[in-house]
């Protein structure tokens, strides 16, 4: 009986000392899905930006540990980044939206805001209306006028907040269009169905007026400062990750990798929101 429970020991000590000799696999990362909705940009699509936001994907994925981010996609349009951030099969965890988008579906698909995209780096967003050269500048709220914008897509985020009419007033009307330097051209060059006033945010009044052409157009009436795009949080789905991606996209301009990247994405920073901003939109938007 010794003689056998010896052997049986030593039989069983090099099956111990291989398992502890074999190399131990890393743990697999948790994966989030993370999608991209910009309102009005044409160029807003899987072919377009995908790489851009794979890149971002990548790069989040070397900063918070344990974690890897994948592209779940880049819309353009509000049905389409609807339908992203509702699939199941394909959940979706951190998104970047408009602030209409957040505004209108944050109840129902539990959003919360992490942090702002600062676009071009300026804090908030101004619209502004631009007319024809020939005429006094639109200060004064344009009652019924046809205005170009690429954003009609989400008229409750025009009508209500960027360009809400006031009492008594006839709201204008909202004319579509992917280029608004097409529509600043057609008011330049008095081209039939020409719209009498085209709605610019502050990066493309600025590329306006450095256009050699298009610069004696003339700027008027402003919105108020309101958000920019929204880095949010999808029902809770991000999980131990959140305050490490929050840090991360704050200091996305800390390093060579994140400042490079801050450029590809035209936002070389991700702060906090501005809570206060925030608020007072929504409670016009509601």
């Amino acid at each position: 009986m010794k003689r056998a429970l010896f052997l049986l020991l030593v039989l069983a000590v090099p099956l111990v000392s291989s398992a502890q000799d074999k190399p131990r696999e890393p743990s697999p990362k948790a994966e989030y899905g993370l999608a991209v909705y910009k309102l009005g940009e044409r160029h807003a699509t899987d072919d377009k930006a995908g790489e851009t936001i794979d890149s971002l994907c990548q790069w989040l994925g070397t900063q918070v540990p344990e974690a890897r981010f994948v592209r779940r996609g880049v819309r353009n349009k509000p049905d389409e980044a609807l339908k992203l951030l509702q699939d199941k099969d394909k959940p979706v965890a951190v998104a970047i939206v408009s602030p209409g988008f957040y505004l209108k579906h944050k109840s129902a698909l539990k959003l919360t805001v992490l942090a702002e995209a600062r676009r071009g780096d300026l804090d908030g967003e101004q619209y502004v209306l631009v007319g024809p050269a020939d005429a006094p500048a639109p200060e004064a709220f344009p009652e019924g006028a046809e205005i170009a914008t690429s954003l009609t897509a989400d008229s409750d985020w025009l009508n209500k907040v960027v360009m809400p009419a006031p009492e008594g007033k006839k709201p204008v009307v909202w004319k579509q269009t992917d280029n608004p330097f097409d529509a600043a051209y057609d008011i330049l060059d008095q081209a039939p169905g020409a719209p009498r006033h085209v709605l610019m945010d502050r990066l493309t009044l600025k590329a306006l007026q450095e256009d050699a052409d298009l610069k004696i157009l003339k700027s008027g009436l402003k919105s108020e400062m309101l958000p920019q795009d929204l880095v949010v949080e999808v029902d809770g789905r991000l999980g131990d990750a959140r305050e490490a991606l929050k840090k991360a996209l704050a200091n996305l301009d800390e390093t060579e990798a994140g400042r490079k990247l801050g450029t590809n994405l035209q936002s070389p920073r991700f702060p906090a929101a501005d809570s206060a901003r925030l608020d007072r939109v929504a409670k016009r938007y509601e």
